[in-house]
């Protein structure tokens, strides 16, 4: 179907329709996100008056995670930029250029060498717990990566 035949059908045809499916689908977009987005236990942790580690205690589920805090230390929110997202500052939530680099990267070697997801994804794909990691995932995981973002 052509684009100008796909306009007519969509666009003219059945106006009301589309307008109506546009609406609903960004209504399901904005509201796509669980709240919270992690409900898992958190470490118990013991800070002096001056916000030291004392000590901490593991998770009732036997992982370190540590509660949230307002602010995370510079080097190392710069450590994890550099190391797994380069252009986290410049994307909205997916990277073009980072999934075209693995995919290159994929294809030539084989097989799974690199992937490009973004810390946004990555954040995405831990809340999911236990998704699969195929294609659809990566895709619902890049729908969701972007409403994170805004």
């Amino acid at each position: 179907m052509s684009i100008r035949k796909t306009y007519y059908f969509l666009f003219k045809k059945h106006k009301k329709k589309t307008i109506f499916a546009i609406i609903l689908l960004l209504i399901i977009y904005w509201w796509i996100l669980p709240n919270p987005l992690f409900n898992d236990p958190t470490s118990y942790v013991l800070e002096d008056r001056n916000g030291d580690l004392l000590g901490a205690r593991i998770a009732t589920d036997g992982q370190w995670r540590f509660p949230e805090t307002e602010n995370v230390p510079e080097k190392f929110a710069a450590a994890i930029v550099t190391f797994e997202d380069k252009r986290f500052w410049y994307h909205f939530g997916i990277d073009p250029i980072g999934i075209g680099r693995a995919i290159v990267q994929n294809v030539k070697a084989g097989s799974i060498e690199s992937g490009g997801s973004t810390i946004t994804m990555q954040v995405i794909r831990l809340s999911r717990k236990g998704k699969g990691r195929n294609l659809w995932q990566k895709v619902v995981e890049a729908i969701l990566a972007t409403r994170l973002e805004i």
